[in-house]
């Protein structure tokens, strides 16, 4: 879908290449304009001279690849934010990017309200907290497939409360709103978190509530589930291509 989007815009191709596994290689090449190289490495990626590489596969390629990365100089966005939550990773990207001057970007994905968030942060904030609403089939394959029957589940249920950074860490492929919510805020052990299983909903519902010294805020997003993974929003997907044009656009909001 990224790539799709950007390939709207005029003017020159915007997407380069796209790294995958060597698992994935036929199957990206047929779904791909030729002019698109398909690459099975970070060094293969950052020959093509990008301005920006784009992280849309998980934390795991963030571990992989994003100090090699920006290291190299190369601007790095990332949605797999929940990698940040290890303080560890977190401190070598810092250092590999100041290092190089290279920058990283986290877009807002699939919720609303970073931009106020980060704001209030400035005059203090008290406390923040992150609700993420989903179907029951969307938390399939995480730790709460060990402690609920989301099969058989009839009605809304906490699946987990705690800290972002628990929360970021443990549920990787669903939780990653959680880490950005954090750092926009008053950080990981900070933000506390509920991941909820609700079956009467139809859309991923992500909801901030924070307080502090200069307002308060209270802004919830309802987003259509991607077609092909319950377990993000569709407009995960816009959020990304939002962030790679203002990086051109003569006005940028927000």
């Amino acid at each position: 879908m990224v790539v799709e989007e950007l390939g709207k815009a005029d003017g020159p191709p915007a997407v380069r290449g796209v790294l995958v596994r060597a698992s994935r290689v036929a199957e990206t090449r047929a779904a791909l304009p030729d002019e698109i190289a398909v690459l099975t490495s970070a060094m293969d990626a950052l020959r093509l001279d990008p301005d920006l590489i784009v992280e849309c596969a998980g934390q795991g390629a963030v571990v992989d690849y994003g100090e090699e990365i920006l290291s190299a100089g190369c601007d790095l966005m990332m949605i797999a934010i929940g990698a940040l939550a290890d303080d560890a990773l977190r401190g070598r990207l810092s250092e590999a990017a100041r290092g190089t001057g290279a920058q990283m970007t986290l877009p807002a994905g699939a919720i609303a309200g970073i931009d106020g968030l980060a704001a209030l942060k400035l005059g203090g904030l008290d406390t923040v907290r992150y609700i993420s609403t989903k179907l029951p089939v969307a938390w399939k394959g995480t730790p709460a497939d060990d402690n609920f029957d989301l099969n058989g589940m009839t009605e809304r249920t906490v699946i987990f409360n705690g800290a972002a950074r628990e929360a970021a860490l443990r549920y990787p492929k669903n939780a990653n709103i959680a880490a950005i919510v954090a750092l926009a805020g008053i950080g990981l052990d900070e933000t506390m978190v509920d991941l909820v299983a609700d079956p009467a909903i139809t859309d991923n519902v992500g909801r901030i509530e924070a307080e502090g010294r200069y307002g308060r805020l209270m802004v919830e997003l309802s987003g259509h589930a991607a077609p092909d993974n319950p377990k993000t929003s569709a407009c995960t997907a816009l959020s990304i291509v939002n962030a790679i044009r203002n990086r051109s656009n003569t006005v940028v909001l927000g």
